[in-house]
């Protein structure tokens, strides 16, 4: 199974789509439930998603099983010091005791220009002796755009990175960025494949900011509409067509989502029929630029 599942949801309020608000408790016990007898054995966290690690601490079921993915602390110094260092020490030991497991299956540095700012070296290092250590047994970095890859594979031995593609943001497809971290040996987690929910609203509903490229989000719609496929089965059947892609990183706010998301694992296109689909603007591609 493709499928990681995203936990951001279970720890905040967050999408742009979402009306419901942070999950529940009990839903989240339903929802990662569910999720691992259907071959779900994936989750990806973070210590800046609100309570989510706390969350899955308390309530994942057979959690010793489950391999989870966390993300390191972010720094808004522009020098990576001793003392960042031994705030990332203490926030790794954090996510540890909070998530309850004594190992984790991957680490990621959150943000990742910090490891390009003077000392950011430190940040890999500890990484590192984290892998050797046995305490992780996978490092990578979340990114953001073609620059930073070409910066990581220059400069750092990763073993996953986390990035962002969907039908709207095609660009590391076309730029052939995906097709250079396989050549390296990385393996790839795609994330934002419904780009928060955007991709699947209904177009009356869309956020004022959104008006400028409602005419291609009306383009996915129609083209879900002649295949006969819902546009949630269109966006993860895409994603599910670009090979280079080992992960796809998705979250849902209840166990029907859930139930959608895997029935719609099932379906097959062919990715190359779908580049006029996309657009270049990071004002709508990347969320944290977005204005609502």
């Amino acid at each position: 199974m493709k499928i990681v599942l995203g936990t951001v949801q279970f720890g905040m309020d967050y999408g742009v789509s979402n009306k419901l608000g942070q999950v529940k408790e009990k839903q989240v016990h339903d929802i990662l439930e569910f999720a691992y007898k259907s071959g779900i054995t994936v989750m990806d966290t973070a210590a800046l998603y609100g309570e989510s690690e706390k969350v899955l601490g308390r309530v994942a079921p057979d959690c010793d099983e489950w391999n989870i993915i966390t993300k390191t602390q972010s720094f808004k110094e522009e020098v990576i010091g001793k003392s960042q260092l031994d705030k990332l020490k203490i926030s790794f030991s954090e996510s540890l005791s909070n998530l309850r497991k004594i190992q984790l299956h991957g680490l990621l540095v959150h943000s990742c220009d910090d490891l390009f700012k003077p000392g950011g070296f430190r940040i890999f290092h500890y990484l590192e002796q984290l892998r050797s250590s046995g305490l992780v047994k996978k490092i990578g970095v979340s990114v953001y755009n073609s620059d930073q890859i070409d910066k990581l594979l220059d400069n750092f031995d990763i073993d996953i990175i986390q990035l962002p593609v969907n039908l709207l943001d095609q660009r590391l497809i076309q730029s052939k960025h995906l097709k250079k971290l396989k050549e390296y040996g990385v393996e790839i987690h795609a994330r934002t494949v419904f780009l928060q929910g955007l991709l699947l609203m209904p177009l009356h509903s869309l956020p004022p900011y959104f008006l400028p490229i409602q005419e291609i989000l009306k383009k996915i719609e129609d083209k879900a509409q002649e295949l006969s496929i819902s546009r949630l089965e269109l966006a993860l059947g895409f994603i599910q067509s670009v090979d280079e892609i080992d992960k796809i990183v998705v979250g849902v706010n209840t166990l029907e989502q859930l139930h959608e998301i895997i029935n719609a694992t099932k379906i097959h296109i062919n990715k190359d029929e779908f580049f006029n689909l996309s657009i270049n603007d990071q004002n709508y591609l990347n969320p944290s630029l977005w204005k609502i």
